[in-house]
């Protein structure tokens, strides 16, 4: 099952207010002089109990700020009203971090908080998490995202695969979870994007 469009992790059924989902993306400025975030592409698929969303996304933000916000995992709470918790628990080695994350998803009426507990890889522009499926909600969860440079703008390339160790209605839960990793991820992209424009150069 393959569901393609154009928006983060949680469908607007589970929104925990109308202020919620973190940064919801306007932009105020002439096309002339001002770049919007950019989808180059989107897929969300369905296959052999893995739910999957890859996307390539532009950003008009420089790549030093991008690559700081994503590794402030605890700032990741204003991304998105539906991430409550994230704290790095520990660092096991240099550019390695224990990260713990509570979500409250939904599918269609059915809502649930769903913990994770990933290692971080922080590479050179770029992150690689795999959750550790005993202190999960997930049998299996892999996420990968890199960043290049585009005209002075940062492009995101992004990945992740899940295979959730909770109840997800048989129908039409599966469209339900794929639009909600679709969405959320536009969303918290939406958000970083919204964040690199506002930080301060360092």
């Amino acid at each position: 099952m393959t569901q393609r469009s154009a928006s983060s992790l949680f469908p607007p059924p589970c929104r925990r207010g109308r202020a919620g989902w973190g940064l919801f993306f306007t932009l105020c400025c002439s096309a002339a002089t001002c770049h919007a975030f950019d989808i180059e592409s989107s897929r969300a698929s369905y296959s052999d109990k893995r739910y999957e969303y890859e996307m390539v996304a532009v950003l008009d933000a420089p790549i030093d700020r991008v690559e700081r916000i994503l590794r402030d995992y605890e700032g990741y709470r204003q991304l998105d009203s539906r991430i409550l918790e994230a704290r790095v628990t520990e660092r096991p080695a240099d550019y390695v971090a224990m990260l713990e994350t509570v979500l409250h998803v939904c599918f269609g009426p059915f809502c649930r908080d769903v913990k994770r507990l990933e290692r971080v890889e922080e590479l050179p522009l770029g992150l690689e998490a795999k959750a550790d499926p005993a202190h999960s909600d997930v049998k299996f969860g892999e996420t990968k995202v890199y960043l290049s440079v585009v005209d002075e703008r940062t492009r995101v390339s992004y990945r992740t695969t899940i295979v959730p160790d909770f109840w997800v209605p048989p129908f039409p839960g599966r469209r339900w979870m794929l639009r909600t990793l679709e969405e959320s991820t536009k969303n918290i992209f939406r958000g970083v994007e919204q964040r690199a424009q506002a930080t301060t150069p360092q």
